[in-house]
């Protein structure tokens, strides 16, 4: 049995484009498509990316077989690879397409300014903080004192007006899941210096002051007050963050871990839908809970 070739090298580079845009589309697919269980057509989509990338096919032979793929063969599993291939687009574009909330502004991730100062959050990750610490109450039926999600894992912005299910999935991506856990106070000014060093991270109900550029701590208030140190804080995050990564080292630490097996984005979809039940849209803040502090000299 022969093996696929290429017949030059600019014909491969052409061919490689290709397949780079049809993995392009099937990316937002991916996640969706093993929800619904249709390993098919994601199987389908592995097959079309080896032909796109393959030039003439020599005549080759079915293994257990002694009848000859001809290209009349190879046309016609690519017209059914094209019909199965539609048909799971639609399904992609049916489930998210529909409108699940709505918006007063954009959430982007575009830093502001609050009054005199310069801030290092964005109203997206305010959205998705704010948003975190309430959904975790709600589950956990506990008192959350911070909740702390990273900016890296927020993948697109959403436009002012209505929000759809396909935004959420382009926002949060991720298969993360939500962890609540326990830090003692002198671990917070630990877990707030490192989100210091980062410039800043998406957090709730905490508010962090910063001297710029050495990124040293100039004050840390949780629920309005001052970090006591030896006080048990209850933390909502993601699985991934609670392994202690992106730089968040001291969240290993967090002990009385609960689990839900929820992930961040199913939170997300709920907290604006249960808004949208109720008549109300995202109102984007933008505030000082992360800000720079000028230091001043007596």
């Amino acid at each position: 049995m022969q093996n696929l070739y290429f017949s030059s090298w600019e014909d491969k580079k052409n061919r490689y484009k290709k397949s780079i845009i049809i993995l392009y589309l099937f990316t937002f697919a991916h996640t969706i498509l093993i929800k619904m269980k249709l390993r098919r057509i994601l199987s389908v989509t592995a097959t079309v990316l080896l032909l796109a990338c393959c030039d003439k096919m020599p005549t080759r032979y079915i293994d257990g077989y002694n009848k000859p793929v001809t290209g009349a063969d190879i046309s016609k599993a690519t017209q059914q690879l094209s019909i199965l291939i539609e048909d799971g687009r639609k399904a992609v574009d049916s489930i998210k397409s529909p409108v699940i909330g709505t918006t007063s502004a954009a959430l982007t991730m575009k830093p502001d300014r609050f009054g005199q100062f310069s801030v290092r959050t964005t109203s997206l990750m305010n959205f998705a903080a704010d948003a975190l610490l309430h959904e975790a109450q709600l589950h956990s039926k506990e008192k959350i004192d911070v909740a702390i999600s990273n900016k890296g894992g927020l993948r697109s912005e959403i436009a002012q007006g209505v929000i759809t299910f396909g935004d959420i999935y382009n926002v949060f991506p991720f298969e993360n899941t939500l962890v609540v856990m326990t830090l003692k106070g002198n671990q917070m000014i630990h877990l707030f210096n490192d989100i210091a060093k980062k410039n800043g991270e998406a957090i709730s109900g905490a508010e962090l002051g910063i001297y710029p550029p050495a990124q040293d701590i100039a004050f840390i208030t949780i629920g309005g007050r001052k970090v006591e140190p030896e006080r048990e804080y209850r933390i909502a995050t993601s699985d991934y963050l609670a392994q202690g990564n992106d730089g968040l080292f001291t969240l290993a630490q967090g002990y009385n871990r609960r689990e839900f097996g929820i992930t961040i984005r199913d939170l997300m979809l709920k907290y604006v839908s249960d808004l949208h039940k109720q008549g109300k849209s995202v109102e984007p803040v933008i505030d000082d809970r992360i800000r720079d502090c000028i230091v001043t000299v007596e």
